[in-house]
């Protein structure tokens, strides 16, 4: 019989990562306001860390996914065949995202030779970002919050028409 709730490894991360996500996205939303420059690198490093957590859990939560892949719980009631495609397809850019951006990122503040700078040399004359990777980056972190709205609206649909709470598989309390 398959269990009711997710590993509470995965509870926990899942739980973890959406507090990271919405610190993260707030500390690059308010980034927009500051120059790239030695005087708020502190800001941008906090950012870059941020970003490295989540793909670092990002990535233990797919290995402990795959490795407890017997101990999941059983697959929602898909509506449809297209449901249930629309659900993963989702899901997989979700997972994408949380690899990608963070790797964008990277090489966003590497290409501007700052990184030199933490390991105590002097801050880039004219360092910014290349222009196209930090929109891709924007784009990107712009369609997470979407698909996490898509996410959390789909999970809210599914309890109010089926009468199942499906938050109660990814909570350790209830």
């Amino acid at each position: 019989m398959k269990p009711q709730k997710y590993p509470k490894a995965l509870i926990f991360i899942h739980w973890l990562t959406v507090v990271l996500l919405a610190i993260e996205f707030y500390a690059g939303i308010t980034m927009e306001e500051y120059e790239f420059n030695e005087a708020n690198m502190n800001r941008y490093r906090f950012h870059a860390l941020l970003g490295v957590a989540l793909l670092l859990l990002t990535l233990v939560r797919l290995i402990i996914k795959k490795k407890n892949k017997d101990n999941l719980p059983e697959e929602i009631t898909y509506y449809s065949d297209m449901h249930k495609k629309f659900v993963h397809l989702v899901q997989f850019l979700i997972y994408a995202i949380l690899l990608i951006a963070p790797v964008i990122g990277f090489i966003m503040v590497y290409q501007t030779g700052a990184l030199d700078y933490d390991l105590g040399g002097p801050f880039p004359e004219g360092a910014h970002f290349n222009e196209t990777l930090e929109e891709l980056h924007k784009f990107l972190v712009f369609l997470l919050a979407g698909l996490v709205g898509i996410h959390v609206a789909g999970i809210i649909m599914y309890n109010l028409k089926n009468k199942e709470n499906l938050i109660k598989r990814m909570c350790m309390l209830m």
